[in-house]
């Protein structure tokens, strides 16, 4: 078991994604960058594409962040928390897959930038 603290940060909740289920997590990336990918083509609104193409891109970033060898589970969170857009598609994944309540996510994303 792989426990978070009282008041996970959101690097907290996606390194614990990290270590207890990569596979899962990457594979859930992939599946929400395919839902930022269709919406991208089927917007009419040029903002709205933009903003599904930076989500399907942060989606891909941190799919590949997580396949790293070369970094600690640790490493790649920081990673991943270093850019907002990235840490907010990482963390909501994260959140998803290990049964978080939304309180807790919301919590995680608004320290963003804190002390880690």
């Amino acid at each position: 078991m792989y426990a978070l603290p009282a008041k996970p940060t959101a690097r907290d909740i996606i390194e614990r994604s990290i270590v207890c289920h990569d596979e899962t997590f990457r594979t859930a990336l992939i599946q929400q960058a395919e839902v930022h990918d269709t919406s991208a083509m089927l917007t009419p609104n040029e903002k709205a594409r933009q903003g599904a193409l930076a989500s399907f891109k942060a989606c891909l970033s941190s799919y590949d962040i997580i396949g790293r060898d070369d970094m600690t589970p640790y490493e790649k969170a920081l990673f991943i928390g270093s850019d907002c857009g990235t840490m907010v598609i990482a963390l909501n994944i994260a959140c998803k897959l290990q049964c978080l309540p939304p309180h807790v996510r919301t919590e995680a994303a608004a320290s963003w930038g804190e002390a880690a």
